[in-house]
């Protein structure tokens, strides 16, 4: 017997079988169904279906809120403009929206009234309206009301926001969902009928609601503002729910009937623009109790919202990440936005949204989303040229209130206390002076003030 032989084929046999066990494996191995990246593999054993041919929506949001154009605003309102023409050739797929306190009463508002700005693009000069026709030339496609927008009355609002021969008058509707305009007779006229697409709603306009389409995108814009508006501002004939200022409940749900209504057309991105003065209202909540809004535009308290990547003007200081994501009523999330005021910073937010509207919050890169400040460093970094006619209007003013401000009727060796942390939250020289200037002249009006 060939032992030698018998062993060379013993061998040979156990390397076929090897072979074909691994064969086998190998096999088996390539007809087992893969777990999605980051899961165990044992919750789910089939293999995500992934429709390839869906893509997500890209929109870049570009926002602002309390323009409130002081001084300051002569240069930061041109420098704002450079700034926003540069982020707008980013992406095709762009809104410009501003949650409130478009203006307040200052020398830059009334200054306005001027004869010389007839000669500018404002057309016809009166109370406030360079400052609509300079946010006409920004862009602004949608805003809700704030407090200071009404602090010269409804008839001012009127007068401002609608068209005046030459002057176009507001070109982007102003929004808000929990004020009733039909008690006002000042604005009861300008009523459009809620969830109308922009494009088609005349100058001058309020509403609830509104879309804005977007590449093909409906996407839908609820405005709400703030309940305090009777007690802090000039509201007139408006009336304002809740009745109650801090009924978050009855807030919510008056703004959710308003979402509602747009969702019901089809409508699956929605972005609410609310004025309500504390971060804390739109973040803690109204953040966590609508459903369906993927993104809040808050407005009134003047809150930086930044990232590490963002620079900041000097002697800022950044109140928050940018954006605050937080979790929403359907358990999606929902980002809140905001970035300070005065025409200092242009909010930008870049985010995707998965077929069925809902925000994916890892898209946001805070290389490119955060707050752009406006100052010569941040129009120089993103090659920005400001508007010419923001522009030329702005020169217009600053002649206007130079030559007002060579009229001096007194002075004073004593500090006057104006600033903004004091005469919000307690009495001072400034506005005790300010009162008694008010008084004596209602005495002149009516002596038995």
């Amino acid at each position: 017997m060939n032992w030698n032989r018998i062993w060379k084929i013993g061998v040979a046999v156990a390397i076929a079988l090897v072979l074909a066990i691994v064969a086998y494996l190998v096999i088996a191995q390539q007809n087992r169904p893969i777990p999605d990246i980051g899961s165990t593999g044992t919750s789910n054993p089939e293999p995500e279906v992934v429709d390839s041919d869906t893509e997500p929506f890209t929109l870049q949001l570009l926002h602002a809120s309390d323009f409130e154009a002081g001084l300051a605003a002569l240069e930061d309102a041109p420098r704002f403009s450079a700034v926003l023409n540069a982020l707008k050739e980013d992406y095709p797929n762009t809104l410009v929206l501003s949650s409130g306190d478009n203006y307040i009463p200052s020398p830059f508002l009334f200054a306005g009234s001027d004869p010389r700005l007839n000669d500018t693009p404002v057309g016809e000069a009166s109370i406030g309206h360079a400052n609509i026709e300079i946010h006409n030339q920004l862009g602004i496609q949608a805003s809700t009301f704030g407090n200071h927008d009404f602090d010269l009355g409804s008839k001012e609002v009127r007068d401002i926001i609608q068209p005046d021969g030459s002057y176009r008058g507001a070109l982007f509707p102003y929004l808000s969902a929990n004020l009733d305009f039909s008690t006002d007779p000042n604005l009861s006229s300008l009523i459009s009928a809620n969830g109308q697409e922009v494009s088609t709603i005349p100058a001058g306009q309020v509403a609830g609601t509104a879309v804005i389409t977007v590449n093909g995108e409906p996407i839908g814009i609820v405005g709400a503002s703030t309940p305090l508006l009777p007690t802090i501002s000039s509201s007139d004939g408006v009336t304002v729910f809740p009745e109650n200022p801090t009924d978050y409940d009855a807030l919510a749900a008056k703004i959710q009937t308003a979402v509602d209504e747009l969702t019901a057309t089809g409508i699956n991105k929605i972005i609410l623009l609310a004025h309500m003065q504390q971060l804390t209202i739109e973040r803690d909540e109204l953040a966590p109790r609508l459903r369906d809004v993927d993104i809040i535009v808050a407005g009134g308290s003047h809150t930086l919202l930044s990232d590490a990547t963002d620079h900041l003007r000097l002697g800022d200081t950044s109140g928050g990440s940018y954006p605050i994501i937080k979790t929403n009523g359907d358990g999606n999330a929902i980002a809140v936005v905001n970035t300070d005021a005065t025409y200092k910073y242009v909010g930008r937010l870049v985010v995707d949204f998965d077929a069925n509207g809902i925000l994916i919050a890892s898209s946001i890169d805070p290389n490119i989303s955060g707050a752009y400040a406006t100052d010569d460093q941040g129009v120089a970094a993103v090659g920005g040229t400001p508007d010419p006619e923001v522009v030329e209007i702005t020169n217009t003013l600053d002649e206007v209130i130079s030559t007002q401000d060579s009229n001096i009727f007194g002075n004073t060796k004593v500090f006057l206390r104006g600033d903004r942390a004091f005469v919000r939250t307690e009495e001072t020289n400034l506005g005790n002076l300010t009162a008694d200037a008010n008084l004596t002249y209602a005495k002149t009006v009516d002596d038995t003030t």
